[in-house]
């Protein structure tokens, strides 16, 4: 059964893992951006490629719900400190479905629900990209443009956008990262992790 409350040792071990996801998500935004193609349809499924061992380890080591929902609403708070406010009611939806979709218990231990959450998170990270496309245009351009965005970068995203072919490449390619990189994690959990004792 789990516990209603998390202890000291579980918040400390979920926050280590968030930062160590968003530190790395920072690395690979920042070495993207100058590859426009591989920037806009990579760099959500790259993220959760490589975090999702950061992913799991919190959600074994805790195994209670609420961690994706935190897990995205850090990346609102983080969204909304860049100047894009409007983008917080978004990412609050899509902390809500991505906690709604590990409804049950142990999904947190469970591989296959761990895949489909994470995933439902990658998707609304690239599904992201068209939000500001479509409610803010004109401002969302001069600010990115300002933040060093080129205009090619910024053409690519509105013809993404405005494609319902293209977005779904950018949907696909995500979920398949997503998914691989919780199946290679928990394999790595498997053989490491926990015979090191990290997730008991």
């Amino acid at each position: 059964m789990m516990k209603e409350k998390m202890t000291v040792r579980e918040i400390v071990t979920v926050a280590i893992m968030m930062a160590l996801f968003y530190a790395i998500s920072f690395v690979i935004g920042m070495g993207t951006v100058a590859i426009p193609v591989l920037y806009l349809y990579g760099t959500a499924g790259i993220e959760m490629f490589l975090g999702s061992i950061f992913y799991l380890v919190a959600a074994n080591r805790i195994n209670k719900h609420g961690l994706l929902f935190v897990w995205v609403m850090i990346y609102a708070l983080i969204t909304a400190v860049m100047g894009y406010m409007f983008m917080v009611p978004y990412f609050v939806a899509v902390a809500v479905v991505s906690e709604l979709v590990m409804i049950g218990k142990d999904t947190y231990r469970n591989p296959i629900r761990n895949m489909i959450g994470w995933s439902t998170y990658g998707i609304g990270m690239v599904m992201g990209i068209g939000v500001p496309c479509w409610i803010a245009w004109e401002s969302y351009q001069k600010q990115a443009l300002a933040s060093g965005f080129t205009d090619t970068t910024m053409k690519l995203q509105y013809d993404m956008v405005s494609s319902p072919e293209l977005m779904l490449v950018g949907v696909v390619i995500t979920v398949i990262l997503s998914a691989l990189g919780i199946f290679i994690s928990q394999k790595i959990l498997k053989k490491h992790f926990e015979k090191a004792g990290v997730l008991n």
